[in-house]
């Protein structure tokens, strides 16, 4: 009797199979029960830039990495430059509730934002726009938001802050209802003869 015929490999294939399906039987068991079942889903929030950042001339500023988590360095502007910033807050499937915008603490920044009639219709009357704190209903999962940057003064240190906040709860689960990000920009003085 030759030990390699087919009737010998066929038990054993039956088995191979066997061992297949369970394993598959079990990662699918296994996925299924660890979702959450009570329709909730939790996400961090995102600030998205729907486009490099522009001066006023139309000049694409591109952001560079610092070696600081959420930090990044813009390119040099010059005193007088206008930044146009293109920002999109997405929270999936959760709902946003707040947004913060700081400019830096020296003060050598001016933020210009949407119309206050415009603002308005988005953002609760708790909200305070002059400092950059804008509230919302928890009923919007996305919010497009424009604004401009101006450069008053030279500075190494100039940066903006921005903040998002959502309804989502992590408190079973790794996570966090907020992200931040710093953008650093220096300021150069203008040596542009044409601009005096």
């Amino acid at each position: 009797m030759n030990i390699f015929s087919k009737n010998t490999y066929k038990p054993l294939n039956v088995f191979k199979m066997k061992i297949k399906f369970l394993i598959f039987s079990l990662l699918i068991i296994t996925y299924f029960t660890s979702c959450t079942l009570e329709g909730e889903s939790n996400y961090t929030p995102e600030i998205i830039f729907l486009r490099n950042p522009v001066t006023q001339a139309g000049d694409s500023l591109l952001f560079y990495y610092t070696d600081e988590s959420g930090v990044y360095r813009m390119d040099t502007i010059q005193v007088g430059d206008t930044v146009h910033f293109y920002i999109y807050l997405y929270a999936y499937e959760n709902n946003l509730t707040a947004f913060y915008l700081k400019e830096s603490a020296d003060s050598v920044t001016k933020i210009i934002l949407p119309s206050k009639t415009s603002m308005d219709s988005v953002f609760l009357t708790t909200s305070d726009y002059s400092t950059g704190k804008f509230l919302m209903n928890g009923t919007a999962t996305s919010l497009y938001f424009p604004f401009r940057y101006v450069a008053k003064s030279a500075s190494s240190e100039a940066k903006i802050q921005l903040t998002v906040v959502s309804d989502a709860n992590f408190k079973d689960s790794w996570g966090t209802n907020s992200a931040t990000v710093i953008i650093k920009t220096p300021i150069v003085e203008n040596t542009d003869p044409l601009s005096e």
